[in-house]
């Protein structure tokens, strides 16, 4: 039952990270204006926590929202613990 559940998490994870992929890349890739809202708000319930934290910490100072990177960087970590539970 771990094994699928983890499964699942993993799967999730993959996903959202595509998702916050196209979300960093849509400004490159030439579409309508319904590609890049349906992307926001795929990525906005991810990110919105995420960007509140940088808000209020030291990361503020940049002049670039790193938060995509920051949301990227836990999802692979947690896709890993995922992957490392099927594995065990």
């Amino acid at each position: 039952m771990l094994y699928y559940i983890a499964y699942c998490l993993y799967i999730f994870f993959i996903v959202l990270q595509a998702d916050v992929l196209l979300y960093l890349l849509r400004n490159l890739l030439p579409s309508g204006n319904f590609f890049r809202y349906f992307v926001e708000m795929l990525a906005a319930p991810a990110l919105g926590p995420v960007q509140k934290l940088v808000k209020h910490s030291v990361l503020k100072c940049f002049k670039t929202d790193i938060s995509p990177y920051i949301l990227l960087i836990v999802l692979f970590y947690l896709g890993s613990l995922c992957s490392y539970i099927m594995e065990h």
